[in-house]
């Protein structure tokens, strides 16, 4: 049997058993955030792929698909709040382990305040221009933040049912959008010769297409950060991870076609080089001042992204301290909400220093891009790292399970894929401010390194063992070590 960790804030750690599939299913899906997602990709897309643009989704779904389904193995096993550090720390060591969750929480933690003030950016630009309403984005970036901190202060439960509602309504009203352009086509009319890639414009297009595509479909892996908190979290953990991305492939794809036709096929280069979102545009002719329920959209998918941004990373900040791999007062829990009331107070701090002096340095969506940029470089090692875990714990650990499509050829496959994601993502280096990523991921990357070297030169252990911790002991210690993840007072498994 396994017990809750006594953390050092008088609780009893996380609320256990609180949610079930269709929360951990919407932590996923909205930390993928649809809206933002085909807000934001469909002008680059069709610039690159022409009228191929929604087969870039398919090609980006299918890749995403490769890379989810062999890491959510681990999720099957090694359920923990602590996501990616656990799975890295109980396959491949605590020292890659420590650097997978350092990097990974920090850019969950930093996308809030990026996408706050994108938002808010977005916001004010749209209503100045179109009724003359000149609401500051500083103030809308810190109404969202306040919002989101304190829907993460209440609980999991709260987190839940904000992130379903704000999805749900997102989704519905993009979708409801593509649906309104194949029942008004523009010129050009209806074809399904969008889903085929050879109608791009050039193959070295699609391609680049198909990269900006992955990295819409990140995300998926948030479910992971709520395992302490979910039902039979081994199943419904990879049941998350793997759903979130079946659905918004479909998604993706039928509301890219569907803005296109809306939009006119023959009329794309328009399209491609619009000044104004083309979902916009396309939301003007055809639903008149109702378009404003497009802005809505982006709205309710910018806040129900930082909310589970801020789960996922207060999460992570959680069990590493918990390990005593970050400052302990992280891993207070709060005694009625259950929540690392600390951690997110933390979070909401940093994200509005992000979004507003960030923003205000350079220009929100040009902060917003660059974060992307750092996202795409963190992304691509955090799965790169779980890939190897993935392949070297069912060659050993659990070698009775192996299966050698799933636990060796999808790793490779989609190491492969990710390597020509970060290559085309960098080369060439975009202009500034949005090329500073890697200079960005080189800063996080040292200091990283440097808080490894004093947690190996303070003798302390705990950091080692206690990162492989996970939320059923007893089932986990069939599988690893039991020595390797016992706390060593005795605490963590009996």
């Amino acid at each position: 049997m396994s017990r809750d960790y006594p953390d050092s804030g008088g609780a009893r750690g996380l609320q256990r058993n609180s949610v079930g599939l269709p929360t951990v299913l919407m932590q996923s899906i909205a930390q993928i955030a649809p809206a933002v997602g085909v807000l934001t990709t469909i002008a680059f897309n069709t610039q690159q792929a022409g009228l191929g643009a929604p087969s870039t989704y398919i090609a980006a779904f299918i890749i995403g698909l490769v890379v989810a389904i062999s890491l959510a193995q681990l999720g099957k096993h090694l359920p923990s709040a602590g996501g990616f550090y656990t799975y890295v720390s109980a396959t491949v060591g605590p020292r890659s382990g420590f650097m997978v969750g350092w990097l990974y929480s920090w850019i969950v933690a930093l996308i809030p305040g990026g996408l706050a003030s994108y938002t808010g950016y977005v916001l004010q630009t749209e209503l100045s221009q179109n009724y003359g309403i000149n609401v500051p984005w500083q103030a809308i970036t810190c109404v969202i933040l306040l919002i989101v901190g304190y829907t993460g202060y209440k609980g999991i439960r709260t987190s839940g049912k904000m992130l379903t509602v704000l999805s749900i309504v997102e989704m519905l009203i993009v979708a409801a959008l593509a649906l309104s352009g194949l029942l008004s086509p523009g010129p050009g009319g209806i074809t399904v010769a969008g889903f085929n890639p050879a109608s791009s414009t050039t193959s070295h297009g699609f391609f680049l297409a198909v990269v900006l595509s992955i990295f819409a479909f990140t995300g998926w892996e948030g479910a992971a950060a709520v395992a302490e908190e979910a039902r039979n979290p081994r199943k419904v953990i990879p049941q998350a991870i793997i759903g979130s991305i079946i659905l918004l492939g479909i998604y993706y794809v039928f509301c890219a076609w569907g803005i296109q036709i809306g939009w006119g096929t023959q009329h794309l280069d328009a399209l491609a080089n619009a000044k104004e979102n083309p979902a916009f545009i396309v939301a003007h002719r055809l639903w008149g001042h109702g378009w404003l329920l497009v802005l809505l959209a982006l709205l309710n998918s910018g806040i129900a992204v930082c909310i589970a941004c801020t789960v996922d990373s207060t999460r992570n900040w959680y069990a590493m301290a918990r390990a005593e791999a970050m400052p302990a007062w992280l891993n207070r829990i709060h005694p009625v909400h259950r929540t690392p009331h600390t951690a997110v107070i933390a979070q909401t701090v940093l994200a509005m220093i992000v979004g507003v002096v960030g923003g205000s340095l350079i220009q929100p969506d040009q902060s917003f891009f660059m974060l992307g940029t750092l996202a795409t470089i963190i992304y691509v090692y955090v799965y790169l790292m779980g890939n190897i875990g993935v392949a070297k714990f069912f060659l050993t650990t659990a070698r009775r399970e192996l299966n050698v499509l799933i636990h060796l050829v999808f790793p490779v496959i989609s190491t492969v894929a990710l390597g020509y994601v970060l290559y085309y993502s960098l080369v060439p280096l975009p202009d500034p401010p949005v090329s500073y990523a890697p200079i960005v991921f080189g800063i996080l990357l040292v200091i990283g390194l440097l808080m490894l070297w004093r947690l190996e030169r303070s003798g302390r252990t705990t950091w080692r063992t206690l990162s492989r911790y996970v939320v059923d002991s007893g089932t986990q210690a069939t599988h690893t070590e039991p020595s390797a993840i016992r706390h060593q007072d005795g605490m963590l498994a009996d």
